[in-house]
């Protein structure tokens, strides 16, 4: 499973939870970066990607993070890396 995430949250397939291992926090402003944060973006964190953009853009990422809806940019998911949940859904 991990192979197919790509490792970068901008590449997790739709409707698969993941957790967030590591945030490039350099990638990004200073404001974008608390954004985040004030979200609950975090290492740690369950995210599930929902919907992307347009079909001739990965722009934005619709992102479910507990009870809620989320959207940021592409080139902020693409700094922020991710991992399976393994024992979830048969996922290995």
């Amino acid at each position: 499973m991990t192979a197919l995430l790509a490792n970068v949250l901008d590449k997790a397939p739709l409707g698969v939870a993941v957790r967030i291992a590591r945030i490039d926090w350099t990638a990004m402003s200073e404001d974008e970066g608390r954004r985040l944060r004030e979200f609950g973006l975090l290492e740690g964190c369950e995210v599930t990607p929902r919907h992307r953009g347009s079909i001739f853009s990965r722009d934005p990422l619709a992102l479910t993070i507990g009870r809620m809806q989320v959207i940021i940019r592409a080139r902020q998911a693409a700094a922020i890396e991710v991992e399976a949940i393994v024992g979830r859904g048969g996922a290995a």
